[in-house]
């Protein structure tokens, strides 16, 4: 099952989406991050739901793929509770 299985992402786009892609896709026909790349697909550049075009790059799969990996490893490590152990106290600062 992928990994966004059971997202409402696609529900969270904009009516006119399409319009919006092709537009970004003209302006930036090379990949915004490797500039290598034709941009095959569109990246919101901060993660969201700002829409606008300048939140929004034209980038290749490679690249939106390890994008959008690093930003999930981000977001789930967040929620994870921290595995290190709190600080102890200093000995003459224990309270009896």
């Amino acid at each position: 099952m992928p990994a966004w299985f059971g997202s409402d992402r696609a529900a969270r786009l904009p009516p006119d989406w399409p319009r919006r892609r092709a537009r970004v896709l003209r302006r930036d026909p090379i990949c915004q991050v490797c500039q290598l790349a034709p941009a095959t697909e569109v990246d919101h550049i901060n993660p969201g739901d700002d829409h606008s075009d300048a939140n929004l790059q034209g980038i290749c799969g490679p690249c939106h793929a390890t994008k959008s990996g690093r930003e999930g490893g981000r977001a789930a490590a967040s929620r994870r509770p921290s595995a290190r152990r709190p600080a102890d106290p200093h000995p003459g600062l224990i309270e009896r």
